[in-house]
């Protein structure tokens, strides 16, 4: 029996845009692409009419439609010659016996999840640029957003973000990384209209008054303690009790994502004034 991780690669290898999943690590895959368009869906409700007006002369109409294309685009590329030296930017390794995630030791080239947020937080309002560098820059700050958050995105090198860590879970063998990016999602909704429908109905994470690079540190240390102590099941068996657990982690990790990048789409557009 397949994986479903293993049935998306059989798929992608009849598109366009394979791109050679087998010759790349997970790493650079998060909350399959249901979860990065929820995270952009749901933030765009969390939007200012200001933020709004300003986000729309970029890239358009901020339907779902918009959300599924932009949030998504950082995957479809990535094995692009353009953009193939972009894959670190999907995750951040912290040092085993490390709790805190400093730049100078775990991201002194800039290329990492924690930092691209940072670098296109920037960019996205930057007028000097042209308006596809901007529209790029909103699908890369959705997307690695949404990534920071998957506590295997903010793991440990020596197994790959847990791709290195074979379980099985309702009688199918996959690695964790992809119990967290597609099987959780898979499992509890099934679809990215799902998603959302069940995330609106639920408390939603209020939103801070301001954004600072500092944020997005907290962010990257939260994260990782959450792979650190939350994130591993006690054997390679994923009993009902466990994914249950992680189900309720990553509803909060989704619904966290979206509340942060519309709190710096707003903070953002503001300082543009």
């Amino acid at each position: 029996m397949f994986s479903k991780p293993a049935i998306l690669q059989q798929i992608l290898r009849k598109t366009p845009v394979f791109t050679a999943l087998l010759g790349l690590s997970m790493q650079c895959i998060a909350w399959s692409p249901d979860g990065h368009s929820a995270i952009g869906v749901l933030a765009m409700k969390q939007l200012g009419p200001e933020a709004r007006t300003k986000l729309e002369s970029i890239i358009g109409p901020l339907t779902d439609e918009a959300m599924v294309k932009a949030c998504n685009w950082p995957d479809d590329v990535r094995e692009t010659p353009e953009w193939e030296w972009s894959a670190p930017q999907h995750y951040i390794n912290i040092p085993r016996g490390e709790s805190e995630y400093l730049e100078e030791r775990d991201c002194a080239d800039q290329i990492c999840a924690t930092e691209a947020i940072k670098k296109y937080t920037v960019e996205l309002f930057n007028e000097e640029l042209s308006n596809e560098q901007r529209w790029q820059a909103f699908a890369w700050l959705c997307h690695v957003t949404g990534d920071l958050h998957q506590p295997m995105h903010a793991g440990f090198a020596d197994d790959r973000g847990a791709n290195r860590v074979d379980v099985t879970f309702e009688g199918e063998e996959m690695n964790l990384h992809s119990f967290w990016d597609f099987s959780l999602v898979d499992e509890y909704v099934g679809d990215r209209r799902s998603l959302v429908a069940l995330l609106s109905k639920q408390p939603q994470e209020q939103a801070p008054a301001g954004f600072s690079e500092d944020m997005v540190n907290q962010w990257t240390t939260e994260s990782h303690a959450l792979a650190m102590t939350k994130g591993y099941p006690p054997g390679r068996h994923i009993d009902k009790a466990f994914a249950l657990r992680s189900w309720v982690i990553a509803q909060q990790q989704l619904s966290l994502a979206a509340s942060r990048l519309a709190t710096i789409i707003n903070t953002q557009s503001a300082s543009q004034e």
